[in-house]
């Protein structure tokens, strides 16, 4: 299967049915999506699909050829972050 993620092409095997989640992070390595709930409730999984968000444990791989994935990896930052939700901060 051929999939476009951060606006690289990879060309990836993987059964049909694998959550776009588990694609992501243990065939192409990209580790900033994280594993929360696993039924599309909490947004830990969140990616952007053809520039739409959307929860990645619920999307299965085959629904994503000919799409564009963009995770937090690809994000571009406009600016500094500021670091004020950053943990230990009141």
């Amino acid at each position: 299967m051929d999939i476009t993620i951060n606006g690289q092409a990879k060309r990836l095997e993987v059964e049909k049915g694998t959550p776009l989640l588990w694609v992501i992070r243990d065939e192409v390595g990209l580790t900033g999506t994280k594993f929360g709930c696993g039924v599309a409730s909490c947004g830990n999984c969140t990616v952007h699909l053809d520039g739409k968000a959307v929860k990645s444990c619920a999307v299965n791989v085959e629904q994503v050829a000919n799409r564009e994935i963009t995770t937090i990896e690809g994000l571009k930052r406009s600016r500094c972050l500021c670091g004020e939700t950053s943990m230990g901060k009141k």
